[in-house]
């Protein structure tokens, strides 16, 4: 069975510095290549996350998900550093072409 993939711009609030800098401390010491297989998967995947400047306490990813539910499934253990709030995208223009 196929799975219909939807656009999702997800923002991801930090639960407290100390969760910031697990997070931060974690993405600075693994693999370009395991980030991405932790947030892949059949139902969710992230395509590109961007991470608030400064002393935000959010991260934002554009992500491609089956459901908001998938995405918080995808992130498993992550989901104790942050509450994430997926909201659907309809249409998107790509200007970088």
């Amino acid at each position: 069975e196929r799975i219909i993939m939807k656009n999702y711009l997800a923002t991801h609030i930090f639960k407290s510095e100390e969760m910031k800098k697990k997070f931060m401390d974690f993405v600075t010491s693994t693999s370009h290549e395991d980030l991405k297989k932790g947030v892949t998967g059949e139902k969710a995947r992230c395509l590109v996350t961007m991470v608030g400047a400064g002393d935000s306490m959010k991260v934002f990813c554009r992500w491609e998900a089956e459901s908001k539910e998938a995405i918080i499934e995808q992130l498993g253990d992550m989901n104790s550093m942050f509450e994430t709030d997926p909201e659907e995208c309809g249409n998107i223009m790509d200007f970088r072409n």
